[in-house]
């Protein structure tokens, strides 16, 4: 029989409670490999199937498996920002439940919103966020934690209010977007941000710093003091597919400084993996 056949027939089990039909199931996806777990990922959409997908899920995930999950999503595309840092946080921790940073990023977005009164314009919305996250709730960079790769781990920068420029970065851009407010990722060299462009003058967000605000000119001169050109370029939009290339990054060269090679050149293929995918675009 062949796998397609096989799967299919267990669908038709799934639901089945029998313990000894959910014992019989379990062993033969683990018999199948990845190829088992990549069925139930896309079960999960099944309205009548997708939550027991989803518990079996949590016993079967493999990180080899993670990591095809997380390949094939960015081949699909378009590529959502929040479920791309899941899939790839999955390929170091694959019992990560689906909604590991739903609780957190909903709660901050609902205390933002209960401070908005309007009329607001768009920097007095920011503003509120980052009183939010950074004053109330004491969100925080760490030069510490650079060399540490649960800054890079939305799960672990939520449990401890510690992380690095992009994760912190992260947190923010997923709260707006709950809030419908227009902010995009600027991958400035040295220190990921946030910006505002709409408006005659863009404005940009330090999440490293407290969610400081800053002017074109300002954030030149940042790059400048760093010498680095104060390129055009370096202060416009990025893709998803750029920022969570630029989390892959930080993690080859964090798994680095731990000692842990298997997973630094895990995430090194995930790079080159992004980086092909960028040239077919």
């Amino acid at each position: 029989m062949s796998l397609t056949r096989e799967l299919a027939t267990l669908e038709r089990l799934l639901d089945d409670p029998s313990p000894v039909v959910r014992q019989a199931v379990i062993a033969k996806l683990k018999s199948t490999g990845t190829n088992g777990i990549l069925w139930l990922e896309n079960l999960k959409q099944n309205e009548s199937l997708g939550k027991l997908a989803q518990v079996l899920l949590a016993e079967l995930r493999t990180p080899e498996a993670a990591v095809q999950s997380f390949l094939d999503y960015l081949h699909r595309g378009p590529i959502d920002l929040e479920e791309a840092c899941l899939l790839l946080e999955r390929t170091a921790d694959p019992s990560l439940p689906d909604d590991a940073y739903r609780a957190e990023l909903d709660r901050l977005a609902e205390r933002t919103r209960e401070l908005m009164a309007e009329p607001l314009d768009l920097r007095a919305k920011c503003r509120l966020l980052c009183r939010v996250i950074f004053g109330e709730e004491g969100y925080r960079g760490s030069q510490e934690s650079f060399a540490v790769p649960a800054s890079s781990l939305l799960s672990q920068v939520i449990e401890t209010h510690r992380g690095i420029p992009i994760s912190l970065c992260l947190i923010f851009l997923l709260v707006a977007r709950r809030l419908g407010l227009p902010v995009d990722p600027v991958g400035l060299p040295g220190r990921f941000m946030v910006g505002v462009f709409r408006g005659r003058e863009p404005f940009y967000i330090d999440c490293y710093e407290g969610g400081g605000f800053r002017t074109r000119a300002e954030v030149q001169l940042l790059l400048l003091d760093n010498q680095l050109p104060a390129d055009e370029a370096f202060l416009l939009p990025v893709s998803n597919q750029h920022t969570i290339a630029r989390c892959c990054r930080n993690l080859v060269s964090q798994y680095e400084a731990q000692g842990d090679d298997r997973r630094s050149r895990l995430f090194l293929s995930l790079v080159h993996a992004l980086e092909k995918i960028d040239e077919r675009a």
